[in-house]
């Protein structure tokens, strides 16, 4: 197994903001217990093999003979669906490399408080919930109804635990009109940072039409700063171009990402979808390589951007 290192970007803000650098991600499982519209891992994901007990504990020994990530995510599929989750962190607790053992969930099992203190007592201590608007519109995107108000009763229960809770929001055109009132919902929860990630699909086309426009977003980013303010809580805004304007602290741009172990089939389909795509780098005029862009799908229904996004001049000493 090989591994990259990348550094920090110079606006991605306090020292006390998660520092995904430091994590690796291990995808576990492909099992899930919603149907999610905007799901990355698409129709496919019943194709992609579990990684294997065996496997997986050599991926850890991997990371700790790297010693640069000491940070664990486990991540699907939905994890919690997963008999054998218990099992799989406990040895990760005992290699005694990793100060946070994170998983990635919907948060639905998490209203069982006594699994919840299960999974606590087994080495899980912090928390990356995806929830993809109010009740409506979370439940329309995960196709389960009810969903919403099982990740929330799931978040309740996080809040009178002594660990860390990210959440995880994907931008569509579905949930844009509500994001600032369902942000003003999370910050009043006990969730520390407020993720929106881009989203990115599995296509070079939009064939659900969910990608949102840049300079929409750019327009309510003043918004999201105020509500971020007033909850003192931070909004990362995550896989956006780095030079999207409009995004002041405690609203962040960030594109690191963890090291990710995922099987082979995953990558081959995600590189077929033109993603990280930029006018700007690719004509020379930007020194950047930790951008995201835009992707081919989000081109061929919006452009380029070319005026909207400013190249990144390397710094001058």
């Amino acid at each position: 197994m090989n591994f990259s290192t990348a550094s920090r970007p110079k606006d991605a803000g306090v020292s006390s903001r998660i520092d995904f650098s430091r994590y690796c991600v291990i995808s576990i499982w492909f099992g899930c217990n919603n149907r999610c519209s905007i799901c990355m891992l698409g129709n496919f994901k019943n194709r992609l093999p579990g990684i294997g007990f065996e496997r997986y504990h050599k991926a850890l020994l991997a990371v700790r003979q790297n010693g640069h990530y000491d940070n664990l995510i486990l991540s699907g599929g939905e994890v919690t669906t997963f008999d054998l989750l218990d099992h799989y962190v406990r040895d990760a607790v005992s290699l005694k490399c990793f100060k946070k053992i994170q998983i990635q969930t919907n948060g639905r099992r998490l209203r069982d408080a006594g699994y919840l203190d299960h999974l606590i007592d087994t080495g899980v201590n912090e928390f990356f919930v995806s929830l993809h608007g109010l009740a409506d519109i979370h439940d329309a995107s995960t196709c389960v109804p009810g969903s919403f108000d099982q990740a929330v009763a799931g978040l309740k229960n996080l809040s009178s635990r002594n660990v860390n809770v990210i959440s995880n929001t994907v931008l569509t055109r579905s949930n844009f009109a509500e994001l600032p009132e369902f942000f003003r919902f999370l910050g009043q929860t006990c969730v520390r940072e407020m993720h929106l990630w881009n989203y990115f699909p599995m296509d070079s086309v939009d064939r659900n039409d969910l990608i949102v426009p840049m300079r929409d977003l750019v327009r309510i980013l003043p918004e999201f700063r105020k509500i971020a303010l007033d909850a003192g809580k931070v909004v990362v805004l995550k896989s956006f171009p780095l030079c999207l304007p409009a995004a002041e602290p405690p609203v962040y741009l960030d594109s690191i990402f963890p090291q990710t172990v995922l099987p082979d089939l995953f990558w081959r389909e995600f590189g077929r979808c033109g993603f990280g795509r930029c006018v700007h780098r690719e004509a020379g005029g930007c020194s950047t390589r930790e951008c995201w862009g835009l992707c081919s799908a989000y081109m061929k229904k919006y452009g380029n951007e070319q005026d909207l996004l400013r190249p990144i001049k390397p710094p001058r000493f």
